[in-house]
């Protein structure tokens, strides 16, 4: 029996002094230590909640999140009154015209009372439709709360008038529409998250305990990461999407760095018998690929902050919360959970436990042995996969998600967009806003001579609509509307060009006036996602590259794992646009779904999967080093590593493509597509790219490439 005292030297390491070796030192620590590291965990996240409570949130505001021009005219706007922003429009289609003007005032008067005017009933150009437009009072309310009055006059109404079609729409009932069901996604997606999660860890591990250790390590690192969330929101505003993205992150995280240190006990515990020699050396190795690989992961999001986007900030901030709290968990909090299971981790109550012999003769082991002998054929097979997955990516196209690209599941966009058949004046159009500097007639003589100019020009609606001006008269503004069919049609980006090109120019003077509205949203911030592009994919990959030559001391093995990384990425790019943009996900995801990738998600898929992909690379490699260092030959230790790489591996790609597929449920196209992306990615990545690519590659480099690696690790 091999005492806790009499452990038999930890395979394929040295404990050197290194920087690893000192946070492998704490990991050993935190198992003998367990119950005051559990205590430590729990003041931690009281601590952590007493600050997110007492110090409070800076949240993003829509506006905030935009651009260049258009990002500053949405700031100018949403920072003022203006009575049309908070105008409903109520559309009534009764049974004739008569029955519609009768519907109309009836709702008028009933709604008299919760307006701040009079309701004003406009008329359909052709047809017996009415509608109405309600200003609602400015008040400090959720949009559901302020057009509750709304939805009851309409449901009384309907009540009344089975055969008629009554409906609203207007920029505070779509919020509202949007953020409810949104929301009540993903309270179904958090429900659903941990007992997914929980049945196919279970049906990995066959142990109830080997179960719980990864999804309490979850649960841990997504709490932790959301508490710190609200002071950092101080710092850098929390985007609405930043706490989703927190729990997609956290929970993947957490459960796959576990799931290397319950493996690796469960590996060595079949070969030692002893649960604690076996847990002290799962420790001591895996807490070195998790530091790697989280360093990986959280250096490489960081050059999100290069971009312009606050968006991009507030949800690389959050990747970097969880990469943080993961990597403390798997020092401190795997370790003490690991020691508090001791032989009931290890315990199976279904399967085969690991074994060396078992495995070699298994899938992977038949697969990796097919390729290391064969590994230019192999190569060549699996590049020419990942490069005709990529390929859609020449064809991509990215949207802004607005109006236009969010599904018609919603009532108020369905409204909406029979308002705007109906009634000209709701139409594709771009606003044009500026400061009134206390010359209201001054400016809005400005703004009605652009837009008569522009009414005269191909492109344009040819209507003039008034000039609105703020409350407090500080900020004027006219919508000015065009003949596009879409806010990304090219109709309305040549007209977006014309105002600002020469319309505005012509007309501003010393005033600063700018164009704003959807389209030009959408414009900027796809010319400023391209331009981030250009200046993140390569700070990614060079701190990536430089990352794991750090760790590896091998320059041939860090380009093998960036590049290969970046195939990942640029393949998931390609499935996205053949399952979105070109619609052959629509049986799946619903033809509402169909459309452009949204413009945020390349930069964002490229920082998270650089890092979240590393992962697999930097356990594989760790393996292979390890089998290089017993004296293994090329083959042997390519396949070896590989081999014993592949149940754990396996099993947390396929608990995050489940986490990260369970994002589909979110009613956004962007969580939607960012879903699918990552989960796509993920399953090519530990498929074709650890199973073919990585061990073919590997065989063709050679030992030669571990010889500094090898040395650093501390073999002779």
């Amino acid at each position: 029996m091999v005492t806790t005292r009499e452990r038999p030297p930890i395979e394929g390491a040295t404990r050197d002094g290194s920087i690893l070796e000192r946070f492998a030192g704490v990991a050993r620590w935190s198992y003998r230590h367990r119950l005051a590291v559990l205590a430590g965990w729990l003041v931690a996240l009281v601590l952590s909640a007493g600050a997110y409570v007492g110090l409070g949130m800076s949240e993003l505001s829509p506006a905030e999140g935009f651009v260049g021009e258009s990002g500053a005219a949405e700031q100018l706007e949403t920072g003022s009154d203006f009575l049309s922003s908070r105008t409903e429009t109520i559309l009534v289609q009764g049974n004739s015209a008569g029955d519609s003007d009768r519907i109309a005032d009836e709702l008028a008067a009933a709604l008299a009372g919760t307006a701040q005017q009079p309701p004003e009933k406009l008329t359909a150009a052709a047809g017996d439709q009415r509608v109405l437009q309600v200003l609602l009072p400015d008040e400090q309310a959720s949009p559901s709360e302020r057009v509750q009055g709304i939805e009851s006059a309409i449901e009384s109404a309907r009540e009344a008038n089975p055969g008629a079609a009554i409906s609203a729409t207007g920029p505070i009932s779509v919020q509202a529409d949007v953020t409810t069901s949104y929301g009540e996604r993903l309270v179904l997606l958090e429900m659903l998250s941990l007992p997914v999660t929980a049945v196919v860890l279970f049906l990995v591990f066959a142990g109830l305990i080997a179960t719980l250790i990864p999804l309490v390590t979850g649960l841990a690192v997504v709490a932790l990461a959301i508490l710190w969330s609200g002071p950092t929101s101080l710092l850098v505003p929390m985007e609405s999407n930043q706490m989703s993205v927190i729990l997609l992150m956290g929970l993947a995280l957490g459960v796959d760095y576990s799931l290397f240190f319950v493996r690796r006990a469960r590996e060595e515990f079949a070969r030692s018998g002893d649960a604690d020699a076996a847990a002290t050396i799962a420790v001591s190795m895996t807490v070195r690929s998790v530091l790697v690989a989280g360093l990986v992961t959280g250096v490489s999001v960081i050059a999100a902050f290069l971009t312009e986007s606050p968006i991009f900030h507030s949800l690389t901030l959050g990747i970097i919360l969880v990469v943080v709290a993961a990597m403390l968990a798997s020092i401190t909090l795997l370790p003490a959970l690991l020691a508090l299971g001791r032989r009931r981790v290890v315990k199976q109550l279904f399967g085969k436990t690991p074994d060396d012999a078992a495995e070699e003769t298994g899938f992977w082991g038949r697969l990796s042995g097919t390729v290391v002998r064969r590994p230019v054929p192999a190569l060549l097979a699996g590049l020419a996969v990942m490069v005709l997955l990529a390929a859609p990516v020449a064809t991509m196209k990215l949207q802004f998600p607005g109006t236009d690209s969010m599904p018609r599941t919603f009532e108020t966009l369905r409204t909406l967009d029979d308002v705007s058949e109906q009634f000209p004046l709701y139409g594709v159009s771009h606003t044009v806003v500026t400061e009134t500097g206390g010359d209201v007639a001054g400016t809005s003589a400005v703004l009605t001579d652009i837009a008569e100019d522009a009414a005269g020009l191909p492109g344009f609606d040819g209507q003039v609509r008034e000039v609105q001006i703020s409350t407090d008269e500080s900020v004027a503004r006219i919508e000015i509307g065009t003949d596009a069919d879409g806010i990304d049609a090219q109709s309305a980006r040549d007209s977006l060009n014309e105002l600002r090109g020469n319309l505005v120019p012509e007309f501003a003077g010393d005033r600063e006036i700018l164009v704003g509205g959807e389209t030009a949203v959408s414009v900027d911030v796809s010319e400023s996602t391209s331009r981030d592009l250009l200046i993140v994919i390569p700070i990614v990959l060079l701190v990536a590259f430089a990352l794991i030559y750090l760790a590896f001391r091998s320059v041939g093995l860090a380009a093998l794992s960036v590049g290969l990384n970046l195939l990942s990425v640029l393949a998931s790019y390609g499935i996205l646009v053949l399952l979105f943009q070109y619609g052959w996900g629509a049986t799946v995801f619903g033809s509402e779904y169909v459309g452009p990738v949204v413009t945020l998600l390349p930069v964002m898929m490229l920082v998270i999967l650089i890092g979240l992909s590393m992962d697999y690379h930097v356990f594989i490699l760790t393996r292979v080093r390890e089998a290089f260092g017993r004296g293994l030959g090329v083959e042997d230790a390519v396949r070896q590593g590989v081999v014993r790489s592949a149940p754990p591996v396996t099993a947390a790609a396929a608990v995050m493509v489940v986490i990260f597929a369970m994002f589909t449920l979110l009613p956004t196209p962007e969580m939607k597509q960012l879903g699918v992306g990552l989960a796509a990615a993920i399953a090519l990545d530990a498929t074709v790219v650890r199973g073919i690519l990585v061990p073919a590659a590997l065989r063709l480099l050679g030992a030669g490439v571990w010889k500094r690696s090898l040395d650093g690790a501390g073999h002779h």
